[in-house]
């Protein structure tokens, strides 16, 4: 059976707000972004540097990441900073995959199996949980 769209928003919000927890505890200062139209869902402060956080949240093992549709391989085109892919289990237990920019960009580059970022292929871009397993955790990086 099909989400219905207030079950999809409830799960994305849930990831950000799970996140924006995860980097409070970590003595950031965190601010969700709101509305549809929006370029990044979190705004991440520690002292003078801005960081902009995208976040994808899932039940299932593929996160949809719409990486080249947005396209963010585009040096000129505004892109997150990081990644946070949350997968929540049937159990409602988060498990938090933190990366770069430049790592998102080479997961999904090798999901599509191309050999540059510039070789944009169409479809909807996701990658799969098995994907993304050495990154979980590694909220160090977001400096």
């Amino acid at each position: 059976m099909a989400k219905s769209s207030t079950e999809k928003y409830k799960l994305s919000m849930a990831g950000e707000y799970g996140v924006c927890a995860e980097l409070s505890k970590r003595e950031f200062d965190v601010s969700i972004t709101m509305g549809n139209a929006k370029a990044v869902d979190i705004f991440v402060v520690r002292g003078t540097i801005l960081r902009r956080i995208e976040v994808k949240t899932t039940r299932s093992t593929k996160f949809v990441t719409n990486f080249f549709q947005k396209k963010y391989f585009n040096p000129s085109q505004s892109h997150p900073d990081y990644w946070v892919l949350v997968h929540v289990d049937s159990n409602n237990n988060s498990r938090f995959f933190v990366l770069t920019h430049q790592e998102m960009g080479d997961v999904q580059m090798q999901r599509n199996g191309m050999n540059s970022w510039a070789q944009n292929q169409g479809g909807v871009d996701n990658v799969l949980l098995k994907h993304i397993v050495q990154f979980e955790n590694q909220w160090d990086k977001i400096k």
